[in-house]
């Protein structure tokens, strides 16, 4: 208890003694490196053309190792990154027991059969969907 009481003094000591009189806003300071900053152009993949950018490949998904990665890792929404979905959706799938106790990986692992019989799973590919299917 008597180290909590000193941390909890030595916190409050330090607060008090930062006051903001003791700083110095330099306006040239920030003149300057505003003056001196680089522009940052953002790249449009969708549009490249537009932007006279360079094109940015798209990475082509296999529709076997979608298939696969979903057979045995589809409870953790594993194949749905390789596809190229939202970045949070391996928690979905993780804290609803495997997607809503299964059910959501088995729909997609028929989705991802009935895809590579065709060879084409194109709709599935960055679909940032829950269900991927809907």
């Amino acid at each position: 208890m008597k180290k909590f009481i000193i941390s909890v003094i030595a916190v409050l000591a330090v607060a008090i003694s930062a006051s903001a009189a003791n700083y110095k806003v330099d306006d040239n300071a920030i003149d300057s490196i505003i003056e001196n900053a680089t522009e940052v152009v953002t790249l449009d993949v969708a549009a490249p053309a537009a932007a006279n950018l360079p094109a940015f490949e798209q990475k082509q998904v296999s529709p076997v190792t979608a298939l696969i990665l979903n057979v045995f890792l589809g409870g953790f929404g594993i194949h749905r990154h390789y596809m190229g979905t939202a970045p949070w959706m391996w928690a979905f799938y993780t804290f609803t027991a495997a997607g809503i106790f299964g059910i959501v990986p088995t729909v997609d692992l028929i989705m991802l059969i009935i895809g590579v019989i065709d060879n084409d799973i194109s709709r599935y590919v960055n679909n940032h969907k829950i269900f991927m299917w809907a």
